[in-house]
């Protein structure tokens, strides 16, 4: 498993400790104060970039939404980060994806404002706009919108932490 929970795409950077927090009540490096987004880290070799950007955009439905519109403001915006943004080799191939599902790509500045009701996807260079990974508690939860995973998906978290693929962030958290 690849996949990790997070923020990105703030031009807050993190506090002096290198945290970026999900919303707490010790106002801890508050992620939405940062201007980060909510996001999904993941490893994909370049050679499937292509065919991950084609189910990336079908996510998005006819509407070119996201699943949850309920949520509102920059920390829900889409985004996509790449390594070198714009300039990553396979950037064409996402563009031509995005496209296909009446999609358009913005470069994404920082600390950018919200989608929603706009069929745009805000694209980072990850060299100026690093992954921070989420709280321990926001790893390998139940979607909110779905039937529950299940305990087996629930369950991967603990081994994850085990072996250092998760990491504890500092950050106010159940563990």
């Amino acid at each position: 498993m690849t996949s990790l929970t997070g923020y990105a795409g703030g031009l807050g950077g993190s506090d002096k400790e290198g945290r970026v927090c999900y919303h707490n009540f010790q106002s801890v490096a508050d992620y939405g104060k940062l201007g980060h987004g909510e996001v999904v880290g993941m490893k994909i070799p370049q050679s499937s970039i292509s065919d991950f950007a084609v189910e990336y955009f079908k996510l998005f439905g006819d509407k070119g939404e996201r699943a949850d519109p309920m949520d509102k403001g920059g920390e829900y915006r889409s985004l996509l980060g790449l390594p070198g943004g714009r300039n990553h080799p396979m950037f064409d191939k996402v563009e031509e994806a995005a496209g296909a599902q009446g999609m358009k790509l913005v470069d994404g500045k920082g600390s950018d404002p919200d989608t929603l009701g706009k069929r745009q996807v805000f694209v980072y260079d990850m060299k100026k706009f690093p992954f921070y990974q989420a709280e321990f508690y926001h790893q390998y939860h139940n979607d909110f919108l779905t039937p529950a995973y299940g305990k087996a998906y629930n369950d991967l978290a603990e081994p994850a932490l085990d072996d250092g693929r998760i990491k504890i962030t500092g950050c106010p958290d159940r563990v």
